[in-house]
């Protein structure tokens, strides 16, 4: 049996058919559930895996490893048969397939069987300049009005279909308000509280003015500040975590190294 429901959703009406479904499927309540990152020794460093339910800022300047340890978490997610929806702007699905290739995570397939998606996310600044240029048939591109009624739909779509996100902030950061910028971290903090999974934004650090970065940070439920060095060939990290709603971690800072296969880090045990 199925029902209808009219559906108004940010003032764009929508018609949804629910299915029927066994008690406790609809919303997935994950609290106190955390999920495996894929990272060697950093989950044993935080003292379990990363919290379900929850918003990651992940920031760092322009060299660091920010946007790798979201990919290698997301890649772990995508091996182990779950959903990802990653949203761009600048970056196109193509640089970021050569980005994660170059560490061995090769993620076509998943795109090419539906399971990792791209959303190229479109400002009205930018408009002219994207239709100018050939789509990525990979690509799902989602134009944006002066607020982000569109986004926040595909958004709640997605995180309810059970995908985990990442979404690259920096481009919208620039091109949209402090007050839309916060309205759409309230609506992705519900979202996610409702139907969990694991979700992160990305933040260029030094790119924005300081009351912006403190905004974008209050809003969120963990954020991670991520700075780093290079020694010879290696490029070592240190990653702090400022906050993490649903765990006390064992450590806040945690050192990070980039190898050919991604980053690691070492769990080291006074005796």
């Amino acid at each position: 049996m199925t029902t209808q429901k009219e559906n108004h959703l940010f003032g764009q009406q929508r018609r949804e058919t629910l299915l029927e479904q066994p008690t406790g499927m609809a919303l997935q309540q994950q609290n106190g559930v955390v999920i495996p990152t894929g990272i060697p020794g950093f989950d044993e460093s935080i003292g379990q895996g990363l919290p379900a339910g929850n918003l990651y800022l992940v920031s760092g300047s322009i060299d660091s490893t920010s946007h790798l340890l979201v990919q290698q978490i997301l890649y772990n997610r995508i091996i182990s048969k779950q959903k990802v929806a990653y949203y761009t702007v600048e970056n196109s699905s193509t640089d970021v397939i050569k980005d994660m290739d170059l560490f061995g995570m090769n993620i076509q397939k998943y795109v090419d069987e539906g399971s990792w998606k791209f959303m190229r996310l479109i400002p009205p600044k930018t408009k002219k300049v994207m239709d100018s240029l050939s789509e990525i048939p990979m690509e799902q591109r989602i134009d944006l009005d002066e607020t982000f009624t569109s986004l926040m739909n595909n958004f709640h779509d997605t995180v309810k279909d059970g995908a985990s996100t990442a979404l690259h902030l920096p481009s919208l950061v620039r091109n949209f308000s402090l007050d839309e910028i916060r309205n759409l971290l309230l609506y992705m903090t519900g979202t996610i509280r409702t139907f969990g999974g694991i979700h992160f934004l990305m933040l260029t650090e030094g790119a924005h003015e300081q009351n912006v970065a403190v905004t974008i940070k209050d809003g969120v439920d963990s954020v991670f500040d991520i700075s780093s060095t290079t020694r010879g060939k290696e490029v070592e990290s240190s990653l702090y975590i400022q906050k993490i709603r649903g765990v006390l971690p064992k450590m806040r800072t945690i050192k990070l190294t980039q190898r050919k296969d991604g980053l690691a880090t070492e769990t080291i045990r006074r005796v």
